[in-house]
């Protein structure tokens, strides 16, 4: 952050010229204070006794300073709480590698030739139909799923419609249900995997399923 020139010289000397270096922690702080307050003391000395500098003014100016040294403290204190939450929360994921988890989405992982999709259905269905959709958008593999009301699992083979192997990776996935009348049925659709690693994204942890990628805040179900 550049402190840009906000105020008109005082007697002559500007508050803080706009090529001046960026204050970024308490140190550079500290020694744009001592400036200020050299130039302060130079003004106070040198100041025309008929026409004396405004009192209000320098005091603004301390006040701000010190607003602005009190705000560096406080974000060098929340970065440190971050970074040690960001901390205990990774040590804490990592005992998810080598289990199973579940997550909303519409993204699965192909690995070592299967994956396994979950969904929950609202109402029974009278069909029911597991789309697996490749990275170009082409739908792969047709999967006929269960109609009943509740939870639903079904595994890929890895296979498509033509019983061709597919390669491990990313695929798409859309979980289509109706009842007699042509209507939807409400559901909600998920994926499974075993957990490879762990890492932070944006200050979050999230566990890696090969390829796949699942926030912490999106697992719902653990397993051994």
């Amino acid at each position: 952050m550049t402190v840009e020139s906000v105020r008109d010289p005082i007697n002559g000397v500007e508050f803080k010229s706009s090529d001046s270096s960026s204050i970024t922690n308490g140190a550079s702080l500290a020694e744009t204070f001592d400036t200020f307050l050299t130039l302060l003391t130079t003004q106070l000395q040198y100041q025309d006794p008929l026409d004396p500098m405004d009192t209000n003014e320098f005091t603004s100016q301390l006040v701000e300073f010190t607003s602005v040294e009190q705000a560096i403290s406080t974000n060098q204190k929340l970065d440190s709480l971050i970074a040690l939450q960001n901390g205990m929360q990774l040590n804490d994921a990592v005992n998810y590698i080598g289990k199973t988890v579940g997550a909303d989405g519409i993204i699965l992982m192909l690995q070592d030739g299967g994956a396994k999709v979950t969904y929950d259905l609202g109402a029974n269905a009278a069909e029911t139909n597991i789309l697996i959709i490749d990275e170009e958008g082409n739908t792969v593999r047709t999967i006929e799923g269960d109609n009943e009301v509740g939870h639903h699992e079904i595994t890929w083979d890895g296979l498509d419609d033509d019983g061709e192997p597919l390669e491990d990776g990313l695929y798409g996935f859309l979980v289509t249900s109706i009842d007699s009348d042509g209507n939807p049925v409400p559901l909600i659709q998920g994926t499974e995997g075993e957990v490879t690693g762990v890492k932070v994204v944006n200050g979050e942890v999230v566990l890696e399923i090969g390829e796949l990628e699942i926030a912490m805040s999106d697992v719902l179900t653990i397993e051994k």
